[in-house]
C-alpha cells in the first residue's frame, strides 16, 4: 500500500532496529550501550531523528550474566592492560589498586542477573508494539540504582562511584 491508501506509513517513518550496521562504530556503540547514564547522546540523537517522524526506543539493561561481561574475560583483558602498561603508571596506581580493581569485578559477577528474557522482552516491546516506549529499564539494578542515578545532579553521582571505587596509591 502506498502511504495514500491510509497505510501505516502514512504515519510517517517508524524504524527500529537493534544496532546499527557501521562496524567502526562498534567500539563506540558498546560502550554507549554498557554506561550506566541517563539519555547522554542517546536522547541527543533521539530528539534529532523526532523532527523526521522517527521513533526511537531506549534499552538500558543493569548488569547481566552473558559472555561479554564474564569475569573471566574481563579478569584476563585487564590483566593484560595492566601488564602493558608503563611503569609510570603502574607506579601512580600501585599494585594494591590492581588487587582491589581485581577482587571488586570478581564481586560484580555475583550481582548480574541470569535472566536475560528481561531485556529481550523489551527489545521485543520496542519492535512490535504500536506505541513504543521512549526508554525501557531492564533489571531490578537499571529500575532502582542506574535510572535514578541518571537523574541525580552529576556531584552526588561522581560522590557513589567515588565512593564505592579502588583509589590509585598517590590520588591527592
Amino acid at each position: 500500500m502506498s502511504d495514500r491508501e491510509g497505510s501505516r506509513g502514512a504515519e510517517g517513518p517508524d524504524i527500529r532496529q537493534a544496532g546499527d550496521s557501521d562496524p567502526e562504530r562498534h567500539q563506540d556503540r558498546e560502550r554507549r550501550c554498557s554506561r550506566p547514564v541517563g539519555e547522554g547522546t542517546r536522547g541527543r540523537q533521539r530528539r534529532e531523528l523526532s523532527y523526521f517522524g522517527v521513533k526511537v526506543s531506549m534499552i538500558e539493561p543493569g548488569h547481566f550474566k552473558t559472555a561479554v561481561n564474564s569475569k573471566e574475560r574481563f579478569l584476563k583483558s585487564f590483566q593484560e592492560l595492566w601488564d602493558r602498561a608503563k611503569p609510570e603508571v603502574k607506579q601512580v596506581y600501585g599494585e594494591k589498586f590492581l588487587e582491589s580493581y581485581m577482587k571488586k569485578t570478581e564481586n560484580l559477577e555475583q550481582k548480574c542477573t541470569e535472566d536475560l528474557s528481561l531485556v529481550t522482552n523489551c527489545m521485543e516491546h520496542a519492535l512490535t508494539a504500536h506505541h513504543p516506549r521512549t526508554r525501557y529499564s531492564a533489571g531490578w539494578d537499571a529500575k532502582l540504582l542506574y535510572l535514578p542515578m541518571s537523574y541525580l545532579p552529576s556531584l552526588l553521582v561522581d560522590a557513589m562511584v567515588y565512593w564505592g571505587s579502588p583509589r590509585p596509591a598517590k590520588a591527592l
